[in-house]
């Protein structure tokens, strides 16, 4: 069984924001509507569900799905940690209240203030402490996201220790998957290959997942025509919306086969998608309307991608995306003669582009801002 969020109106016609149990995300979304909510939104996927027979992932469920939404909300990594210390408010309130009232009462180097000083001290130490894993972790995404490939091999290896001393709830694989990509994107495609390699036959891991994640080596290492192979065996292995939007996306964005592309996305129904699906769906359905003729249809479509990415602020490699749909945006309001609205995207993407060295879309965008 899993925990699905999401957000809807229910009878009242009150916006609400909370969680589903179904074995499935279409019964998930069968539930809500018998259960009488309309204009649902599904935050959650059959991938980004909480898995109720998995301890790490049951853990998620200490956050609300409103605080979740919340967090997922803010992109600076302090606040995030900040927002999380806050809830804890029922450890470290009373004993900032004592401290306060031992200070005033006894003076501030009194034993009275002292103990509770000392206290809160190991609380937020803990706290911290409790929180490395998330903080390299994300460190690593971000890293990736700018494509410092030796940065983020050097914290995830970092981190690969820190897993060999103390429980963490970050997946081996996930280790695993992060190091390979990082030598791939140094040019070291074979090595992260090799590393791949010991998941490739693990009963643990869904049919497709070792090859979708193997898609990411081939990413880093810029070989798209690999990318769209191991994409499609994905897909065949697990067959569902997020693999097929996936090699629509490379095909269309990567390899410029927008018939392929577009076909592949015509066996979507995206009335049922979950909000981070629609985001890929209209995204790559922007790209192929935009080179092929539609540009006008192409900023509705990108337009529509680039909001629901605001509800995915906290996620580093959300970047990634909001890089690619803003150059498409750009591009396309050139295209209709709208180049004052095209500058603003243009300019926010220019340092991700330099980062990717991506020259050719550069040139591109250079190009159509000339008008």
């Amino acid at each position: 069984m899993f925990a699905f969020n999401f957000t809807a109106k229910n009878d009242s016609q009150t916006q609400v924001t909370d969680r589903v149990v179904a074995a499935t995300y279409e019964e998930a979304l069968a539930t809500l509507q018998k259960a009488g909510y309309t204009d649902i939104n599904m935050i959650s996927n059959a991938a980004t569900a909480i898995n109720l027979n998995d301890d790490n992932s049951r853990n998620r469920l200490e956050l609300t799905a409103a605080e979740v939404q919340q967090l997922q909300r803010q992109p600076r990594l302090l606040m995030q940690l900040a927002m999380l210390f806050a809830r804890n408010v029922s450890w470290w309130g009373p004993l900032l209240v004592w401290w306060a009232i031992g200070a005033a009462m006894y003076g501030f180097t009194s034993t009275a203030a002292l103990i509770p000083a000392a206290l809160l001290a190991l609380h937020i130490l803990g706290f911290i402490w409790s929180k490395v894993p998330m903080i390299l972790y994300n460190r690593t995404l971000e890293a990736s996201a700018w494509h410092r490939w030796t940065e983020a091999e050097r914290i995830m290896r970092a981190l690969a220790r820190w897993k060999s001393w103390f429980k963490i709830a970050i997946p081996e694989h996930e280790i695993i998957f992060r190091l390979a990509t990082a030598e791939a994107g140094q040019g070291r495609l074979a090595d992260g290959l090799k590393r791949a390699a010991v998941l490739k036959h693990d009963a643990s891991l869904k049919p497709g997942f070792y090859e979708s994640k193997l898609s990411s080596l081939y990413f880093a290492a810029r070989d798209f025509q690999q990318v769209a192979l191991v994409q499609h065996t994905s897909r065949k292995l697990n067959p569902g919306v997020a693999p097929t939007i996936d090699l629509a996306t490379t095909l269309a964005r990567r390899l410029n086969n927008f018939k392929a592309a577009e076909l592949l996305l015509a066996d979507i129904d995206n009335a049922n998608l979950s909000q981070l699906e629609r985001l890929f769906f209209f995204s790559c359905q922007g790209v192929i309307s935009l080179n092929t003729g539609r540009p006008e249809l192409a900023i509705t479509q990108l337009s529509e991608a680039y909001e629901i990415t605001a509800a995915y602020a906290s996620m580093p490699l959300m970047q990634v995306n909001v890089t690619e749909i803003r150059t498409h945006l750009a591009l396309a309001l050139c295209a209709c003669g709208r180049q004052v609205e095209a500058n603003p995207h243009a300019l926010a993407v220019h340092t991700m582009l330099l980062a990717w060295q991506d020259t050719a879309m550069l040139q591109r965008l250079k190009d159509a801002l000339r008008g």
